[in-house]
């Protein structure tokens, strides 16, 4: 079972400049107590240790957590550290630990160990408080949604939402691609039915039209296809010939006047003239550097190739001209050669081209190639041999079929139209068909999912709202003990059935139900309202795993009704696991500090940067006093001055409790004189009645009557009332009558103060009994073992 927290550890977190350890003594003198109480000023460090306790225990930056702060995770860090540094780490009763640090803008949390049970952390503060009470209805669902568990339920109902968007979306893509298809289709159908074709509807007639067998139609479109693109590469090829044509005959003419030349250069040559040239120039080229040949490759006599070279070239100078002309019949002889190799392969090309048409026009001839009568085996025969007569004559087929491409193309175009058509006619159809089974379909998702989450959305609006009909009555039991005897409480909680999370409040005022409370409720009111309500969410699901941290709440509220919210806590702190309040309010604190009740007081001194947070224990009245008794330095004034303000909180109580009558003094307060006298009648007959316990302080066997003791308080006042003039003279006012007390006697004085309290004050909650039961008055206690002060009254 998680166990209370003992000590916080804080090392650069927020206002903790230097490393500080917090402790939350758990048992303190046997008693055990659960409340821990920490006061300080402003500015000396309660948000930071309450942030710390909302870090470690939600992930939370706490009071961080505002609009004006858009990076909470920044400012985590103490001034003087980043936030690689922050640590915060607490440790409960039974050793187990958990530590908070920064990654990024992540808390990472981890445990001393693995199965370590850890108590489970909720903190209230001002702002949340107004939350309860004064934001809108959404945001004061979103305020006590931490309280119920229905975070699974919500996290379903998400899911659906989300679900029941995308299934809109995509019935909306659906129906607009059935909108589409439908209007295609019309349009088609208005334009392409023909007679005798059904007439119902556009869909019917589609279906009409896409049950045609058009592979034939298709397959007659492949070949007819090729008609087109074989024209036009037999043009292309035609025309290449006819270049090629053009290029032979200008380079044989080329040849021709080049051998002419030739011939009339060297008319009065020998033929070994010309052979010469050759033969020199080849020699030339043997010789040209870098070869340097040192002999005659035909004689192998040696040679001089520089001078061999220089010879060469003077009788190639004289024989220059007719070696220019040899050159240029060389040239044209290698271009005319090209020209009739390109003008063979045209004419072997238009015969491979033309046999591969009549071939294909044989078997699937067009409309406009059918008018040209074109013997197609016949011209295949005719045409078979590779040579410039069959190239005339492919030549003119050629232009017979270009004339009839663009008819060719048209008849094509208009095959492939008729099949465009059917196939947007059966596309239309098929899209119609499925985006309407589609919408169909994702119409019956989304009523399902839409039923579902109805469904769902009930179910936790009805479960949330038994809840906050469950916890109105405990809500004005706590309430009322706040504001005994008023007529004002909460009416009704209900959940907007309108809205999917908003939460409406209907309180009553006087005899009127179902008024808005922010309409008719004072700031103290609806701050206590606000307080009771998130008590009592808090108490209704397993609150004795709860640490309840409450941040300086109340700002409103006066004196009288700090004592009874007081009260409250120390009734209620019971229920949970351990109760941490955080207050500037001197008054709360002092109420603690005298009235004895048992909590642990913590105090925060004056902060600076250099030093941080300084916390230390600070005891309650009654401690302090015991010590000061103790103490080896006896300090007479503070023992008289801390038993007299014990001893007249004790006794006030008692007269309020009792209803004593006491003497008016208007402008001052009672002395410990009227209260002693006051309560006289009361002390005569006033006793304790308590269970014993053992030394870890739990109670023995209350059922059996020897375990039961009886304490009269008769003497305790009788010897009080004899001393009480210690408490002026000496512990309070300068006056020479106090010389007269010896320490002794203010020693007994302040221990007989002490055994009041003692005596009345019950040893497990601190309290001095004052619940009215039947025949006296009790603490806070469970019933079983109460601490019981009789009488009941002085009536």
């Amino acid at each position: 079972m998680p166990q209370r927290i003992t000590q916080l550890r804080l090392t650069n977190f927020r206002g903790a400049t230097q490393p500080v350890t917090i402790k939350f003594t758990p048992e303190k003198g046997g008693v055990k107590t659960n409340v821990v109480v920490i006061f300080g000023e402003n500015g000396t460090g309660k948000s930071t240790i309450v942030d710390a306790l909302d870090v470690i225990g939600n992930t939370s930056f706490g009071s961080l957590i505002r609009p004006g702060i858009q990076a909470p995770q920044k400012y985590v860090a103490s001034l003087t550290r980043d936030a690689q540094s922050v640590e915060a780490e607490l440790t409960t009763q039974a050793g187990n630990t958990r530590k908070a640090t920064l990654s990024g803008k992540t808390v990472v949390i981890s445990s001393g160990s693995a199965d370590a049970v850890m108590p489970e952390i909720r903190v209230l503060r001002r702002r949340d408080l107004l939350q309860l009470i004064e934001a809108t209805p959404a945001k004061r669902y979103e305020a006590i949604q931490k309280f119920i568990a229905v975070s699974g339920v919500d996290s379903a109902e998400a899911a659906l939402r989300v679900d029941c968007n995308a299934v809109e979306r995509q019935l909306g893509t659906a129906e607009a691609t059935r909108a589409q298809a439908a209007e295609s289709l019309q349009t088609l159908w208005e334009q392409e039915r023909q007679p005798g074709e059904p007439v119902q509807n556009a869909l019917t007639w589609a279906k009409h039209r896409a049950s045609e067998n058009v592979s034939e139609l298709q397959s007659r479109l492949g070949f007819l296809a090729k008609g087109p693109a074989g024209i036009q590469q037999l043009a292309g090829i035609v025309a290449q010939w006819q270049q090629s044509q053009a290029k032979f005959t200008l380079e044989q003419d080329g040849l021709d006047t080049a051998n002419t030349a030739l011939q009339d250069q060297n008319q009065d040559a020998t033929a070994r003239s010309t052979e010469l040239i050759s033969l020199l120039s080849s020699a030339e080229r043997y010789l040209a550097p870098p070869v340097e040949p040192s002999s005659c490759p035909l004689c192998d006599n040696s040679v001089q190739a520089d001078a061999l070279r220089s010879r060469i070239q003077t009788q190639l100078a004289q024989l220059q001209t007719s070696r220019l002309l040899l050159q240029k019949v060389t040239e044209a002889q290698a271009r005319f050669k090209t020209a009739s190799d390109e003008k063979t392969r045209c004419n072997q090309e238009l015969v491979r081209v033309i046999q591969s048409m009549g071939a294909h026009f044989t078997k699937h001839e067009p409309a406009a190639v059918k008018e040209l009568h074109i013997d197609w085996p016949a011209q295949g025969i005719e045409l078979a041999m590779a040579n410039d007569d069959t190239s005339i004559k492919v030549a003119a087929l050629s232009e017979k079929l270009v004339a009839v491409k663009e008819a060719v193309q048209s008849e094509c175009d208009t095959l492939q139209t008729r099949l465009a058509v059917y196939n947007n006619i059966k596309t239309q159809a098929q899209a119609l068909t499925k985006s309407t089974d589609e919408v169909t379909h994702l119409q019956a998702v989304l009523d399902r999912l839409r039923k579902a989450c109805t469904l769902v959305v009930n179910k936790r609006r009805d479960f949330v709202q038994a809840i906050l009909d469950e916890i109105i009555g405990e809500v004005n039991a706590l309430y009322q003990f706040i504001h005994p005897g008023e007529k004002i409480g909460l009416h009704r909680l209900e959940m907007d059935d309108a809205k999917r999370a908003s939460l409406d409040q209907h309180a009553t005022f006087e005899d009127k139900e179902g008024v808005v409370p922010q309409a008719y409720f004072s700031e103290s009111h609806l701050d206590t309202f606000g307080f009771c309500l998130w008590l009592a969410l808090a108490k209704r699901d397993n609150p004795k795993q709860l640490v309840l941290v409450l941040d300086d709440v109340f700002t409103s509220v006066d004196a009288q009704h700090f004592r009874r919210i007081s009260d409250l806590l120390a009734a209620q702190a019971a229920n949970f696991q351990q109760v941490i309040i955080a207050t500037h309010n001197r008054l709360w604190h002092d109420y603690y500090k005298i009235s004895g009740a048992s909590v642990h007081l913590l105090k925060l001194e004056r902060w600076t940067l250099a030093r941080g947070l300084r916390p230390h224990e600070d005891q309650i009245l009654a401690t302090e006093l015991a010590a000061a008794l103790e103490a080896d330095n006896f300090d007479r004034q503070a023992v008289a001055s801390k038993a007299g303000v014990l001893l007249e909180n004790v006794l006030d109580n008692l007269a309020a409790y009792y209803e004593c009558s006491l003497k008016y003094r208007p402008g001052r307060g009672h002395t410990l004189g009227d209260l002693l006298r006051t309560t006289k009648r009361l002390f005569l007959t006033a006793k304790v009645r308590r269970i014993r316990r053992d030394t870890h302080g739990h109670p023995l066997a209350p059922h059996l009557e020897e375990n039961w003791m009886e304490i009269a308080l008769k003497q305790h006042h009788e010897k009080l009332d004899a001393i009480k003039l210690i408490r002026n003279e000496v512990g309070a006012h300068f006056n020479a009558l106090g010389n007269d007390w010896s320490d002794n006697d203010v020693r007994e004085f302040g221990q007989a103060a002490y055994d009041l309290a003692e005596a009345l004050a019950c040893q497990q909650c601190g309290h001095i009994p004052k619940n009215l039961r039947t025949d006296h008055r009790g603490c806070g206690c469970d019933a079983k073992y109460q601490t019981q002060l009789y009488p009941l009254s002085l009536n």
